[in-house]
């Protein structure tokens, strides 16, 4: 603990200093308890300090896996910010994605999105930030569109984070994987059934490139899962049987269940 003469704007910055050190460890229930004992001892006139208090309590609440009570704070901290500049620019970047992730965690996605966007600009002029993680900040930005039904914006998001991908990695990567199934679910939801088809075949012959047994078992599925919807049931059940066969030539009991199972429930549907 601090001396007691310690001005409380200091003390928070020796705190700052220390839980942004990678090399350091720090106990989160005795710093959040020494945060409480310091915001008695700040002025509501001090905003410096105030925002020290928000934006130390929104990391160690994030830390903590928190994100209901690391969200607000943090949401204070930006907006005193803005008003008397107290952060790195390397920190405010990263409180703005931290916000965006945090708003995801827990199914803010008008919030989430809003964030996300804020922090694209951000990452694509910082030297700070890869090219993966530039697709990967687009990559969450399309998953929130997505679950706010923005489809549409969803699918051309994707579209940009396949191009940078297939780029960057290469057009038959692993890396691939999760865009492809994303931009597949895209494109179901925006019932645009060939386009749905299309990245579900990529994505399996990928998975049997590289030997991938649950992302092959997801794209037979959801390929039998289209072909159903779209009243090509022939098609629906040899996808199916295909994925049981596959899952028979593996030891895994669960994956040959969930196989029999879903296919016992495709033929119980289909017409007779």
């Amino acid at each position: 603990m601090a001396n007691e003469t310690t001005n409380p704007l200091e003390r928070l910055k020796q705190i700052h200093r220390k839980i942004m050190d990678p090399s350091q460890v720090f106990s989160i229930r005795e710093t959040l308890a020494e945060l409480d004992a310091l915001e008695r001892k700040i002025a509501p006139s001090e905003q410096e300090a105030r925002g020290e208090l928000s934006y130390l309590r929104g990391f160690v609440f994030h830390t903590a896996g928190r994100p209901r009570d690391s969200l607000p704070q943090s949401l204070e901290a930006l907006q005193i910010d803005e008003g008397i500049p107290f952060l790195q620019d390397r920190e405010r970047t990263r409180l703005i994605y931290d916000i965006a992730f945090q708003a995801e965690d827990i199914g803010n996605w008008e919030l989430a999105i809003s964030f996300y966007r804020k922090a694209v600009p951000l990452f694509d002029t910082s030297a700070e930030y890869s090219e993966d993680q530039r697709l990967g900040l687009r990559e969450r930005l399309a998953y929130c569109l997505h679950e706010a039904r923005s489809y549409s914006d969803a699918l051309a998001m994707n579209r940009y984070v396949l191009a940078g991908a297939e780029r960057l990695f290469g057009p038959d990567s692993a890396k691939l994987f999760t865009v492809l199934t994303n931009l597949a679910q895209n494109a179901h939801a925006l019932q645009d059934t060939s386009a749905a088809r299309g990245f579900l075949e990529r994505l399996l012959d990928l998975a049997m490139t590289h030997k991938r047994r649950d992302q092959a078992d997801t794209a037979l599925f959801q390929l039998g899962v289209l072909a159903f919807e779209d009243g090509r049931f022939r098609e629906a059940e040899i996808f199916m049987k295909r994925r049981l066969e596959m899952a028979e030539e593996g030891s895994d009991a669960d994956r040959i269940a969930d196989a029999k199972e879903d296919l016992a429930t495709l033929l119980e549907k289909i017409p007779r």
